[in-house]
C-alpha cells in the first residue's frame, strides 16, 4: 500500500533527529502523541450515567439500539468513600477481557454535574474487573484534563477529557440529547450538558531529516487495541513537521510493506513489533505513481484566470523564463503567513532570468486583486481552480513547483526561504 504527499518546509538540521538518504535504513522513534484531523473535527461527546446503586448498564450503542430494548447490568466494587452523586461511562478499548463490555473500559466519576466549576475525581477499570478498589483515581478539573492512559504500555491509547461544551455545540448537544433518552432504557441520562468531551490520542509520531526537510511520520491505532500493525486497519500518516496535525488524505493502511513516496521520492517502512519499539524507515529507489508529479518530468499543461483587470486566461506554456517557480498558495494557511515577507523581499530583487507564478487556491478574485496591488507585487498572480489542483495532484497547502526553462520539474516542495537560496545560488543579480 502507498502513501503519497506534497509539500514540505524545513526545520533544519536536529541533533536528536534522525537522518536518512538513498538506501539507508534508520529506526524510527516514537516519542510524541499527536492526533489527525478525524479527532480535531470530532464532537467527542462522552454520555454519562448516574449508577444505581451498586450496578452499571452495558454500554449504550446508539447505531444499533432500539427504543425500549431491554438493559443488561452488572454489579461492580465501588471505591471507598465514593460521593452519592457519581456516574459512569465507557471509553471505546479493543479487548475482550470481559463479555459484558468487550471493547470498551469503564470509568466512574464523581459530582459530573459539578465539574463545570470544581475539581472531581475520576476512576477507571484499567483491568477490566469491575473493582475499583484496585483502581487508582485521576483528578480532573475544570478545564482539560491531562492525558489519561488507559493501559501501562508506553505507547498505551491516551484519553484527554473536558466538560463538554454545551453552549458551543449546543444544537449538537439537543439532537444527541434526544437520541439518548429515546434509547437509554432504565438507565438515567445525566444529560449532555454535564457529560464529558473525550479527545483520544491513538497516534504516535517520528521526526526525521530527509534532504532539507524534516519529515513527521505517524501511526494509528485505529481500533484502539494496543497495537500499532494491524494489517489493513492502522494507518500511517506523513506531513511537514511544520504542518498543524495529520491529515486523511495523507494516510494508507499498514500492509506487509508500507510504501511512502514524498515529493517524487520513495520511502518503505517494516513495523517488526505492535508496540512502536523496532520501526525501520528505508529510503528506496523512487518509483513512477500516478498520485504524484514527478521530479524531471514535464509540468502538465494548464490554463489559469490571470488576477488582473480585465481578467483574462493564461496558459502556463506562456509562463518562460530560465526558472520557473509556481507558488499554490491559501492566506488562511499559517505556512503561507511565515512565508510571505521572505516572498515580498525575493521578490523586489527578483533577476530578469527568474518568474513567480502565485496561484490563490480558496480566495476570492477581490482579495487577490487588492493583495497583489497593495504590496505592488511583481509576481504573476492567477487562481488554482480545482481542475487545476487535480493536474498539479496538491497534497499539501502551500505547495510549489520549481521549473526550468522547458518546464521541466527541477523541485516541489520549496519554501520562501529555500526559493531564496536557490536564486542567490543559480540565477543573475537583477
Amino acid at each position: 500500500m502507498a502513501l503519497f504527499f506534497g509539500g514540505t518546509i524545513p526545520l533544519g538540521a536536529q541533533l536528536d533527529i534522525p537522518t536518512i538518504s538513498q538506501n539507508k535504513t534508520i529506526k524510527l522513534l516514537f516519542n510524541e502523541r499527536s492526533i489527525d484531523g478525524e479527532q480535531k473535527q470530532s464532537m467527542g461527546l462522552l454520555p454519562l450515567f448516574f449508577l444505581r446503586g451498586d450496578s452499571v448498564g452495558e454500554f449504550l450503542d446508539l447505531s444499533s439500539a432500539s427504543i425500549g430494548e431491554s438493559v443488561r447490568y452488572h454489579k461492580i466494587v465501588l471505591p471507598k468513600n465514593l460521593a452519592i452523586n457519581s456516574a459512569y461511562g465507557y471509553f471505546f478499548n479493543h479487548h475482550l477481557e470481559n463479555t459484558f463490555a468487550p471493547y470498551h473500559t469503564l470509568f466512574l466519576i464523581e459530582n459530573p454535574t459539578q465539574l463545570h466549576r470544581k475539581k472531581t475525581v475520576i476512576w477507571i477499570d484499567r483491568n477490566h474487573d469491575f473493582d475499583f478498589t484496585n483502581d487508582k483515581p485521576d483528578t480532573l478539573g475544570s478545564g482539560k484534563s491531562s492525558i489519561l492512559k488507559l493501559t501501562s504500555n508506553h505507547h498505551s491509547l491516551g484519553v484527554e477529557l473536558e466538560p463538554f461544551p454545551y453552549q458551543q455545540f449546543k444544537q449538537f448537544a439537543r439532537m444527541s440529547e434526544e437520541a439518548i433518552l429515546l434509547q437509554q432504557g432504565k438507565r438515567t441520562y445525566v444529560g449532555s450538558r454535564f457529560s464529558m468531551k473525550e479527545l483520544r490520542w491513538n497516534l504516535w509520531s517520528a521526526k526525521v531529516i530527509f534532504e532539507d526537510d524534516t519529515l513527521e511520520i505517524g501511526i494509528k491505532d485505529v481500533n484502539c487495541n494496543g497495537k500499532y500493525n494491524d494489517l489493513g486497519i492502522d494507518k500511517v500518516f506523513v506531513k511537514s513537521a511544520s504542518g498543524s496535525i495529520f491529515q486523511a488524505q495523507n494516510s494508507v493502511v499498514v500492509s506487509k510493506i508500507t510504501e511512502l513516496f514524498w515529493m517524487g521520492n520513495s520511502f518503505e517502512i517494516k513495523m517488526m513489533d505492535s508496540d512502536l519499539e523496532n520501526i525501520e524507515l528505508t529510503k528506496i529507489q523512487s518509483k513512477e505513481n500516478e498520485f504524484s508529479l514527478s521530479v524531471g518530468k514535464k509540468m502538465p499543461r494548464f490554463r489559469f484566470c490571470v488576477a488582473e483587470k480585465p481578467v483574462h486566461k493564461m496558459q502556463i506554456r506562456r509562463v518562460k523564463s530560465q526558472y520557473v517557480f509556481i507558488y499554490v498558495w491559501s492566506a488562511e494557511n499559517e505556512n503561507f503567513i511565515a512565508d510571505t515577507a521572505t516572498l515580498h523581499q525575493v521578490q523586489r530583487t527578483l533577476p530578469d532570468n527568474f518568474k513567480i507564478l502565485m496561484l490563490n487556491h480558496g480566495g476570492s478574485g477581490k482579495y487577490v486583486y487588492r493583495y497583489n496591488k497593495r504590496y505592488e507585487t511583481n509576481f504573476l498572480q492567477g487562481f488554482c481552480s480545482p481542475k487545476i489542483a487535480k493536474k498539479l495532484k496538491l497534497q499539501s497547502m502551500p505547495q510549489s513547483f520549481l521549473l526550468d526553462s522547458r518546464h521541466n520539474i527541477i523541485k516541489i516542495g520549496m519554501n520562501a526561504k529555500q526559493i531564496q537560496r536557490f536564486i542567490a545560488k543559480n540565477t543573475l543579480s537583477k
